[in-house]
């Protein structure tokens, strides 16, 4: 692949996955992740599909509804792996009717199995969570 078929193709990654996610589908949310694929959702990392899975779907089962809305993004690709960032806009309201925004970032390491994409790992971070109109608590990222 050259470098804007790369480019690309992450970018499609993360369509899917954030398909998957507005559409609260697991199983086409989790086959975006490499087999030995690492999730760190805000400083605790879960190994594996499986716990991936698991945990995505403990976080979702709290959620009424989740939109997630992917911003800017950069990557930086080297044979077979990548690294890369993506910020979010995420709005969601959970079980008890109560709606709030998030901003946060994915810093990301991918692999490329048989000419496709995964994440290898995902590494979350929050720099906003709190009400729509932003008068809650912004903490910057390095």
């Amino acid at each position: 692949m050259n470098a804007i078929e790369d480019e690309l193709a992450l970018r499609n990654l993360m369509a899917r996955y954030i398909d998957a996610v507005n559409r609260s589908d697991g199983d086409a949310w989790i086959s975006t992740w490499a087999e030995d694929g690492v999730w760190n959702l805000m400083g605790e990392p879960v190994s594996g599909r499986e716990n991936i899975l698991g945990l995505w779907q403990q976080m979702m089962g709290g959620f009424e509804f989740a939109l997630m809305l992917p911003s800017s993004c950069l990557f930086s690709v080297e044979g077979n792996t990548a690294t890369g960032h993506w910020y979010l806009h995420e709005h969601m309201r959970d079980q008890q009717g109560n709606g709030n925004t998030m901003l946060s970032r994915y810093l990301d390491t991918y692999t490329r199995k048989d000419g496709q994409w995964f994440y290898q790992s995902r590494v979350y971070n929050i720099m906003y969570h709190g009400p729509a109109d932003l008068s809650g608590t912004y903490t910057p990222l390095p």
